[in-house]
């Protein structure tokens, strides 16, 4: 029988994400796994920094830690066990390596993420983690169900 002891779930905070997300805590909940959390912020190369206000790079980072704050806080309301990590690199060379060396036996992700566009940046890196991973690799569209939903309103108790 297939068991599944650690599960990861990427996040950006994209809706596409949050309908991953949702799957990697019904996944949990079957099986009483942990839930191992990963956001990655891609660096940007120093030609775009220069051009763009650090105040800007402030609020993006400030807006994932929130997602992450979010996300931890979904989980344990839900009652899976759970661990956040934010790593800062090239997405798909993060995500392999923190398969690696953290034993995980199913990473659950979108195939795609939280830009316009989305098959050139997060699609070619759903591509790259299903080629690569060292484990099976999950990847959800957005459904019905989660097109609307809100974190923030389900962690907020309203």
């Amino acid at each position: 029988m297939i068991e599944f002891a650690r599960i990861l779930a990427l996040t950006d905070g994209s809706q596409n994400s949050r309908s991953a997300f949702r799957y990697a805590i019904t996944i949990c909940k079957k099986f009483g796994a942990r839930l191992d959390i990963l956001l990655v912020i891609e660096d940007m190369p120093a030609y775009v920094s220069l051009e763009v206000d650090s105040e800007f790079l402030v609020q993006i980072q400030d807006a994932m830690r929130r997602e992450m704050e979010d996300c931890i806080n979904y989980c344990r309301k839900a009652g899976v066990e759970t661990n956040g990590v934010i790593r800062h690199g090239v997405p798909y060379e993060e995500i392999e390596d923190y398969a690696r060396e953290n034993d995980i036996d199913l990473i659950v992700m979108a195939t795609h993420g939280h830009t316009g566009l989305s098959h050139i940046l997060l699609g070619s890196v759903a591509e790259k983690i299903i080629r690569h991973a060292p484990c099976p690799v999950l990847t959800t569209r957005i459904d019905e169900k989660s097109k609307d939903w809100d974190i923030d309103r389900e962690t907020s108790g309203e």
